[in-house]
């Protein structure tokens, strides 16, 4: 595995989900890091900076003090604007400054990577690769855009792992097109949907993947925009499809006999059986992927699916909090249409569901309205009740023209219980109206402060009945 151990990065908002995992991998690959947040500037002690002390990142003030000469870059995150004091600082002594995708890319070209591309259940599917290496001998290292859960021990909170072998696991992101600037040894397209881009432009990026792909991509081919792509002629492309996908196309992995319950999923691909212990067709389809990518990768179809067996999950990923009173509660990352329906699938329950979502910005909400507003009437029944609370503020200059009452307002419109309510009044509504065999769920994206909500809620129900918490890890 080549060392950093010659290098020098400085991380402008290092305390970013995606930013500190990788500020992590890099310190632990041996290269110097130093690292500003302006959370720490405001007093604001996260867990994530003692895990960033941990893995050896240097912590410092977000006023350019961190940005000296001899650096090699400056690694910042979209949300660093050029006014920033670290990037004026590089500016001035023209230290490169490179994003966060662009930069794992360079690092990926340096291993032997597998990039894991798609608009739904990357995070996921890359946990699983992961797992799968790891528990086949190949022990590689991992970075992904979720906490796996087993690595949130060695390497807290759960965003990477550094192994020996110079394979590395990576979740891309097609949001900043930076996908189009991996060259990995395996690339895994998964599914493609309007997402942050339309739906024209991520296809031209995911073309690009494929081309600068060395040795093999795995492809699902159930997936109708995915058709769309280009695949060069050159490449070995192993093709994956899942019982009940939306188009049938012959593939040579086929996850079939599926079976869902609460507690997981079966379903058999290549004459395996396969077991995964947690629930919806989702479930299949990031398992049927992650397993036909350990293919690609040199691993028995057989061995890959066993392994899977053991996935302990990945952190807001349909990830069950606890149980009070007869009531399930679950975290969940779902924050566009697509997840949010495949999220309340996979948790239907005997009972009434309880769906609480934060939308995560104004830009996206107004970029998805009538989607949401058309898979909260179709995929909520009756009973069921949405509870909207105010759009995630990140603060900026964004156009506020557009609320949480434009999606609750046509919702409630079409015989769905749907209300816009502050996160006090939300959890006093569950506390008061959720009843055994009913389910709850927060979902919403890049508010760190929902798995602590979600966790409040379970209290407010165990406030309530008086028992103790029966909780277990899901995804």
């Amino acid at each position: 595995m080549n060392s950093l151990s010659d290098r020098r990065y400085h991380f402008s908002g290092v305390g970013g989900s995606g930013m500190a995992p990788l500020a992590q991998l890099v310190s632990l690959f041996g290269a110097r890091v130093t690292g500003s947040d302006r959370n720490l500037d405001r007093g604001l002690r996260l867990p994530i900076f003692d895990a960033l002390e941990e893995a050896r990142v240097t912590l410092v003030p977000q006023d350019g003090s961190g940005v000296v000469p001899g650096l090699d870059a400056l690694v910042h995150s979209t949300a660093v604007e050029p006014t920033n004091p670290d990037y004026m600082r590089a500016q001035e002594l023209g230290i490169p400054r490179i994003r966060r995708g662009s930069f794992l890319a360079e690092l990926a070209a340096e291993r032997r990577a597998i990039a894991i591309a798609g608009t739904s259940g990357k995070s996921t599917v890359t946990a699983m690769v992961a797992h799968i290496l790891l528990d086949n001998g190949f022990d590689p290292s991992f970075y992904g855009g979720g906490q796996a859960v087993d690595l949130a021990g060695a390497f807290p909170p759960g965003g990477l792992r550094v192994g020996a072998s110079d394979w590395l696991v990576v979740e891309t992101d097609e949001s900043d097109g930076s996908v189009a600037e991996f060259k990995p040894a395996i690339a895994t397209l998964t599914n493609l949907t309007r997402d942050h881009k339309e739906i024209e432009v991520t296809t031209g990026l995911f073309a690009k993947l494929l081309e600068q792909t060395r040795e093999r991509a795995v492809m699902h081919v159930g997936d109708p925009a995915l058709a769309s792509v280009p695949r060069p002629p050159a490449l070995p492309i192993l093709t994956v499809a899942v019982e009940g996908d939306p188009v049938w196309a012959p593939a040579e992995l086929v996850a079939s006999a599926v079976r869902l319950s609460p507690n997981g999923v079966r379903f058999t691909i290549g004459g395996a059986e396969a077991r995964v212990p947690f629930p919806g067709l989702l479930t299949v389809q990031n398992a049927a992927f992650a397993i036909a990518t350990a293919v690609a990768a040199g691993i028995h179809v057989q061995a890959a699916a066993q392994s899977l067996e053991r996935f302990a999950g990945v952190r807001r990923r349909l990830e069950r909090v606890g149980a009070a009173d007869g009531v399930d509660v679950y975290d969940d990352f779902a924050h566009n249409p697509v997840k949010i329906r495949m999220a309340i699938e996979a948790l239907r329950p005997n009972g009434a569901l309880w769906v609480l979502y934060q939308p995560h910005g104004y830009g996206p909400t107004r970029f998805f309205r009538d989607e949401l507003i058309d898979t909260f009437r179709s995929a909520l029944r009756p009973g069921d009740h949405l509870l909207l609370t105010p759009i995630y503020d990140a603060g900026g200059t964004a156009n506020r023209t557009i609320q949480s009452e434009d999606i609750a307002g046509p919702v409630s419109r079409s015989d769905r219980s749907a209300k816009v309510a502050s996160r006090e009044e939300a959890l006093q509504g569950v506390i008061e109206g959720a009843r055994r065999g009913d389910r709850v769920v927060v979902m919403g994206a890049r508010d760190d402060t929902l798995p602590s909500y979600a966790r409040e809620i379970l209290a407010g129900l165990l406030a309530r009945s008086g028992e103790p918490a029966a909780s277990r890890p899901q995804r």
